[in-house]
């Protein structure tokens, strides 16, 4: 069964993506350790997400499960988020253009202030 290749990037997307989440998630668990910290479920989450990507990330390019298919991983992992970000970008921008041209409303207490310090 052939598969496209649009198919196996989108997979190959997700998956870097979600391994490279992961991995930031067992850096920050490892970063803020502390004596009341009880980390084993969180760690074991997101080692099983990082080698279940490794695993499709593996069998989408045909490479053997191991330390090539984890660079392979979160190499897509990593393009993957820099192909979205332009739009994440442009997302942004506008927004930040409606806060800036926004009229703000007519606040009553600053109304009030301003007419208090004018008359004293």
């Amino acid at each position: 069964m052939a598969v496209s290749p649009e198919l196996v990037f989108a997979i190959t997307a997700f998956a870097g993506a979600a391994a490279l989440t992961s991995l930031c998630v067992l850096l920050a668990l490892l970063g803020t350790i502390n004596p009341y910290h009880r980390p084993a479920v969180p760690l074991l989450g997101a080692f099983t997400v990082i080698a279940l990507a490794t695993y499709a990330t593996a069998a989408a390019h045909d490479v053997e499960f191991g330390l090539d298919a984890l660079r392979l991983t979160m190499a897509e992992g990593v393009l993957a988020i820099i192909m979205i970000l332009p739009l994440a970008f442009m997302i942004l921008t506008v927004m930040l253009l409606r806060a800036s041209f926004r009229k703000r409303p007519e606040d009553p207490l600053l109304a009030l202030l301003e007419s208090e310090s004018g008359s004293a």
